[in-house]
């Protein structure tokens, strides 16, 4: 795949996880697309619909204020995240965390972490439900001492194999054989899609580290609840450190991020974090000098206004006018010797145009230099 076409599809992808409302920060989401794969002898010249290429769910898991792009791989249908974007909060409200768990319409192939199938013990639905209490993420046991990087922590379920199989996954190096050992199935873990996952995590980086804080606050809170005079004195604790990370998140600097420092006209991709719903004005520009070498009146190329998301930021496309995008990329050369003589012909530039990135909201501004291709 070339590189622009990858900084597209990479920044689509990013750009969907950006889009998770608010209320999906806490518990697990997954956002799918079909995506296709290559099929033997199948190109457009033999099947122009594409009906013969292969699908594949690509999705998007956010939980905790993490997210990750991952790709169905290991054959495993069912038993894998919980959905809630199904389970809204008020209607979930009465329910077990055994029924949000069986929850028919929630259940998804999703698996983030290897999983042993096949183990009665590790399909309990008890043993499943105690490394993740009322609110259930995932409808399996994970099988790995790893984290997915979605928050999960690996000393929660790793006591509750060891009890339930006599395995310590800390100690294990072999996890397939471990399984095979109990009668059990290996699965790998779905795949990781790398390059959405890099631009999804510059983008989330700052909040994630507020809600990290937040989280081993909530942890230290109820560790404390053994008494009522540690439980008040851990609220008071975790509500000022929720004000201070909440005054963090709606005063911050705004900071621009480049997807590419070369890029063609028409394709640049811009992330702009900054406080949530503040507006942005971001413009692409070049020197006054270069600007009437190109035969342009005006040294800004391109502008677009957009508002940064709940979730502290947004990703816009720099796209020139017609006019001046032709003016980027071709000349016009004429033939023949003599003033008017000679004919005219178009044909395209060559070589770089260097450029600055400028993003304005509000008291803040950001930029950063760029060189645009040809």
């Amino acid at each position: 795949m070339k590189r622009t076409t990858c900084i597209r599809a990479a920044g689509a992808l990013a750009a969907l996880a950006l889009a998770l409302p608010a209320s999906a920060a806490a518990v697990p989401t997954v956002t799918s697309v079909d995506a296709k794969l290559d099929a033997a002898g199948v190109t457009f010249l033999t099947d122009a619909p594409g009906a013969g290429l292969t699908s594949q769910a690509r999705s998007v898991v956010s939980a905790d204020g993490f997210a990750a792009g991952f790709a169905e791989t290991n054959g495993v249908t069912g038993g894998g995240v919980i959905d809630y974007s199904v389970l809204p909060a008020d209607y979930r409200a009465p329910m077990t965390a055994a029924e949000k768990l069986d929850y028919p319409a929630a259940q998804t192939g999703m698996q983030p972490h290897a999983t042993c199938d096949g183990v009665a013990a590790l399909a309990d639905g008890a043993n499943v439900l105690a490394w993740q209490g009322r609110d259930p993420y995932y409808a399996y046991v994970p099988w790995q001492k790893t984290t997915a990087g979605l928050g999960d922590d690996p000393t929660k379920w790793i006591p509750v194999v060891r009890t339930a199989t006599g395995v310590d996954l800390s100690a294990t190096t072999d996890f397939r054989r471990a399984c095979t050992d109990l009668g059990g199935t290996y699965h790998a873990a779905d795949t990781a899609s790398s390059i959405a996952d890099v631009l999804i995590a510059n983008a989330l980086a700052p909040l994630q580290a507020q809600i990290a804080s937040l989280r081993r606050a909530r942890d230290a809170s109820d560790r404390a609840a053994a008494t009522a005079r540690d439980a008040q004195r851990a609220a008071r604790d975790a509500q000022r450190l929720a004000e201070a990370a909440y005054q963090a998140l709606f005063t911050k600097p705004i900071e621009l991020t480049l997807a590419a420092k070369r890029f063609a006209p028409g394709s640049g991709v811009v992330m702009v974090t900054g406080s949530p719903t503040d507006p942005v004005h971001v413009t692409l520009e070049t020197a006054k000098r270069t600007a009437r070498k190109l035969g342009l009146s005006d040294p800004v190329l391109a502008e677009v206004d957009g508002e940064i998301g709940a979730n502290g930021a947004v990703l816009l496309t720099l796209k020139p006018e017609r006019d001046v995008l032709k003016a980027l990329t071709t000349v016009t050369v004429r033939s023949g010797r003599g003033r008017g003589r000679g004919r005219a012909a178009v044909r395209p530039a060559r070589g770089t145009i260097p450029a600055t990135v400028h993003a304005v909201s509000g008291g803040n501004e950001d930029s950063a230099k760029a060189r645009l291709t040809r």
